[in-house]
């Protein structure tokens, strides 16, 4: 559909002025597709892209221009430019006294704040910490290694590892996660130290700027975005990182130049990998100090979490490996490591040009209801499937869960959603493909069927067709799925607990990409005979 000109420049004037690409969509009835290829194409980012103190002032100015009331969107980007502006302010005329000061001497603090300062804040900060978490704080050692497990705080505790770092010794801060969105998670946790502490700070781009001039970067997992830095490098989730070996060559000699520090930190995955390397051979990386904390060890520190709880929402495999510090070994799994790590892609979620095919998995209490949309397209010579969108849905009633995901399907290019009409998804996926005839597909889950869909998936992974997010959840669910005989052959399926059913984001993606993997013999009981 071709659209005028002064539509487009309405959209763009919108944008400009802090609406959302979803909001600009409502106001103007148009696809948000749309809306956000046009700011692709035109650039329009470019507009607000000034990050001066005075090209922030022109983009509140433009905020408030208007004289309808400022939308959701509107009112977040003007609280953040107006906070921005203030803090750029201060730091201007700090760095205009400094500059008036005297030289700084060797030895001294960095300037802006004295030692007594900087000992009052790092004070203050401990006794927000359990002991587990001080313990790791206050290893001096240049070199750390900590095998730890989920949900124990320690991406907070590394936003105050950065801005300490900042401060303290006045280097810059270099952290790399496994994914810019877990990167992102360690940066916010850092501003959140610099507010409950009282520190100024400066945002730049996605950098932040502390007192004295020490700069912490925030950077995905990309060996070649990662060379030119130096400073304290932190290898975040190293475990998981895509490409381990090559980071670690691009990344430690921007640590191990002019005495910086390197911190490396992870959940497990396989002893094979870099991280594995480094924690189990103590003897080849003498230099380290080390440092283990599995959930018992944070419950015990007085860390507040129900393990059981934990215990009864994973499978064995999974509840071992990000809880109890246990590296993968599971040789009946469907989908082993090396297969997986090939096919990670950052930026599959980022893109999307055509159609996508969905799944969905559909739990109510216990289980959560997974989405997953795919994309098949042709590259070069062979055509390869990208996981273009992920969520999850915990406990919710399933009219909100229809809604959600009418909203899905009429948000995206759904060419078919395959949805699992089994028990309690029999009804939703009635009412699902009796609003959309045609467009939703009602899958039951027969031993056949869920064969049929695994050894897809599993196909797709040997030939390195498909491209999936470096989502630690999706990859320990893909490694949950194991394949064990029976005598009316073989069952594809996680480890149950209490009938408690797991690797949903799995049966999602199976169901998405199952027109996309091509068809394998499935073994029944007149082909396959357990042999005893």
């Amino acid at each position: 559909m071709a659209y005028s000109e002064a539509i487009k420049r309405e959209a763009k004037r919108l944008y400009c002025s802090g609406w959302s690409c979803n909001e600009v969509a409502e106001k103007l009835n148009l696809n948000p597709d749309t809306v956000f290829r046009w700011r692709a194409r035109y650039q329009w980012d470019e507009e607000t892209a000034d990050e001066s103190i005075e090209g922030v002032k022109r983009q509140i100015a433009a905020i408030g221009a208007s004289d309808e009331p400022l939308s959701e969107a509107q009112a977040r980007k003007l609280d953040k430019l107006t906070r921005a502006v203030e803090r750029m302010e201060r730091s201007a005329a700090r760095e205009a006294r400094e500059k008036k000061g005297r030289k700084r001497k060797k030895g001294d603090p960095p300037p802006g704040l004295d030692a007594q300062v900087i000992g009052d804040i790092k004070e203050k900060a401990l006794d927000k910490l359990y002991a587990y978490q001080r313990s790791f704080l206050l290893d001096d050692s240049r070199f750390r290694v900590c095998l730890k497990s989920r949900q124990i705080g320690f991406s907070f505790l590394l936003g105050l590892e950065v801005l300490l770092g900042a401060i303290e010794r006045g280097d810059n801060q270099i952290v790399i996660s496994a994914s810019q969105d877990q990167s992102d998670i360690v940066r916010n946790y850092a501003v959140k130290w610099c507010k409950d502490l009282d520190v100024d700070y400066l945002e730049d781009g996605g950098n932040i700027i502390f007192p004295g001039g020490a700069i912490a970067y925030f950077l995905p997992c990309n060996p070649r975005t990662v060379q030119g830095y130096t400073g304290d490098v932190y290898l975040d989730e190293f475990a998981w990182h895509m490409r381990g070996r090559l980071m670690w060559q691009a990344a430690v000699p921007a640590a191990t130049t002019k005495g910086k520090r390197l911190t490396v930190t992870s959940t497990p995955y396989t002893e094979t990998d870099m991280f594995g390397e480094i924690v189990t051979n103590p003897d080849k990386y003498p230099r380290f100090s080390r440092h283990t904390v599995t959930i018992y060890d944070a419950v015990k520190d007085g860390h507040q979490v129900d393990i059981e709880e934990l215990r009864g929402l994973f499978d064995a495999i999974t509840f071992a490996q990000a809880y109890e510090c246990r590296f993968f070994a599971d040789e009946l799994c469907l989908l082993q490591p090396d297969e997986v790590r090939a096919v990670l892609d950052d930026d599959c979620l980022r893109h999307v040009s055509a159609w996508v095919n969905g799944g969905v998995d559909i739990g109510r209490t216990k289980d959560v209801t997974a989405i997953v949309l795919a994309e098949q397209l042709q590259v070069e010579a062979e055509k390869l499937v990208f996981v273009r969108h992920m969520e999850t849905l915990a406990r919710m009633a399933f009219d909100g869960q229809r809604s959600h995901m009418a909203g899905l399907v009429e948000g995206w290019k759904i060419r078919r959603l395959a949805m699992d009409a089994t028990g309690i998804g029999m009804q939703l996926s009635e009412d699902m493909q009796r609003l959309y005839p045609g467009k939703v597909e009602r899958v039951h889950f027969t031993r056949e069927k869920k064969e049929e869909m695994a050894l897809s998936v599993k196909k797709l992974f040997e030939t390195q067709r498909i491209r999936i997010p470096n989502d630690r959840d999706l990859v320990m669910q893909l490694h949950a799925i194991k394949r064990k005989p029976t005598e009316k052959g073989f069952t594809y399926d996680a480890d149950r607990n209490e009938q408690i059913k797991h690797a949903d984001l799995f049966w999602a993606l199976a169901l998405a990409v199952k027109e996309f993997g091509g068809r394998r013999r499935v073994l029944t009981a007149r082909n396959f005979k357990v042999v005893g």
